[in-house]
């Protein structure tokens, strides 16, 4: 699979949602200072990182936290919502759903550091659904078969691609959040 995009079917649920999520002071926030995951022993020499904000809906397996096990994790109050959206939207697209192994909505602001590092999501073998609630100047790049592909950040568009590609985002220039819903599944 390379880069996909998908079809909005913006239903109720869907725009109802995302001026949820786009109000003021209705989604905690929590700091993040890493895109890429790695285990508790490769922490050293890992190069600097953008940070972000995010509300983890569904936490991914095998983190480094005291929640050890191999198996998502629900962790927000908006997990209705968010699954119920995210689930009309791949059965408007004829896409299957067999596992979610996490949700999250993040929060990109303008910082000094113009990208994130390189990285993939999870460890294992998923897709990666990436839904823009902004429209910013906070891209998407994806690397496939050594070449780079780049993806706008426009409001209302979702992205689709196989996990196993590198991938990693620009930072919005100043006065611009970059707000996106990733999803990894199979």
């Amino acid at each position: 699979m390379s880069v996909q995009n998908l079809k909005n079917p913006l239903t109720k649920n869907y725009l109802d949602y995302k001026n949820y999520v786009l109000a003021e002071g209705n989604v905690p926030w929590f700091t993040k200072h890493r895109t890429h995951f790695y285990s508790e022993n490769e922490r050293e020499n890992q190069p600097k990182d953008i940070f972000y904000f995010s509300h983890t809906i569904v936490d991914r397996p095998y983190q480094e936290t005291p929640y050890r096990y191999p198996v998502p994790k629900i962790d927000s109050n908006l997990f209705e919502q968010t699954y119920k959206i995210f689930k009309e939207i791949l059965d408007f697209n004829n896409i299957s759903l067999n596992v979610v192994y996490r949700l999250n909505i993040n929060l990109t602001p303008h910082q000094t550091l113009k990208k994130s590092i390189s990285h993939t999501d999870l460890p294992f073998a998923h897709n990666v659904l990436i839904l823009y609630f902004t429209t910013t100047s906070g891209k998407t790049y994806i690397e496939i078969n050594n070449k780079q592909h780049t993806i706008s950040a426009e409001e209302d568009k979702i992205i689709i691609f196989n996990g196993e590609y590198n991938h990693f985002q620009g930072t919005p220039k100043i006065d611009e959040n970059r707000i996106v819903l990733v999803a990894n599944y199979i």
